[in-house]
């Protein structure tokens, strides 16, 4: 019985704790960093390519009570994949601009460290690129490569420290983005893990 009053007691505490807390409601930033991406043919990957991001984040919080908040922003991102083949490699470059849309639920573990995990989607749209290879190069969005519109699920994890954000994560596509009588036939799917800096104002 004493057990079950202590933690009913705790329970109590931690609630009312949250619910006194204020949370900041918008929270705009940017951010930047590596990427190391591959786009899988048919289950097959080649060699990753690094790249990089760069843009901007708004955090929505969506309750006064608890730090859960809808991310979103826009980003410049460059992903491809490389392969080497007799000493020759070809390498697939495709810009995008991409759009996350996230959940993310915020950990204070001092005053001035918060650490939070984040899961949901992405949307990109390519927006240039070419695919270099031995006979010479081509765009990698035309009608007998790539489609421009991918979308796919999103995980990561962030700390932040005073106002500055270290965070790595991970994507993958949910949908081919071959085309019909493109030259990468069958299951083409990117994947993209990254790592980000940034600054929320």
């Amino acid at each position: 019985m004493k057990k079950l009053l202590l933690l009913v007691a705790a329970i109590t505490m931690f609630v009312g704790g949250a619910q006194a807390q204020r949370f900041e409601k918008n929270i705009f930033g940017i951010r930047g960093g590596l990427n190391v991406s591959n786009i899988r043919f048919n289950g097959v990957s080649p060699d990753s390519k690094v790249g990089f991001h760069l843009g901007g984040s708004y955090e929505r919080a969506l309750t006064q009570s608890f730090p859960l908040y809808f991310e979103t922003g826009l980003q410049i991102t460059l992903k491809g994949c490389q392969e080497e083949d007799d000493g020759y490699t070809a390498k697939l470059n495709a810009a995008y601009l991409e759009i996350p849309l996230m959940l993310n639920y915020k950990f204070n573990i001092h005053n001035k460290v918060t650490l939070y995990p984040s899961a949901g989607f992405y949307y990109a749209l390519g927006v240039g690129g070419n695919i270099k290879s031995y006979d010479g190069k081509i765009d990698t969005f035309d009608d007998y490569t790539l489609k421009r519109s991918d979308f796919g699920l999103r995980f990561g994890g962030s700390v932040v420290w005073r106002q500055f954000v270290f965070g790595l994560g991970y994507e993958f596509s949910l949908i081919d983005i071959s085309q019909n009588y493109a030259t990468f036939h069958g299951d083409v799917k990117p994947n993209n893990f990254f790592l980000s800096v940034g600054y929320n104002f």
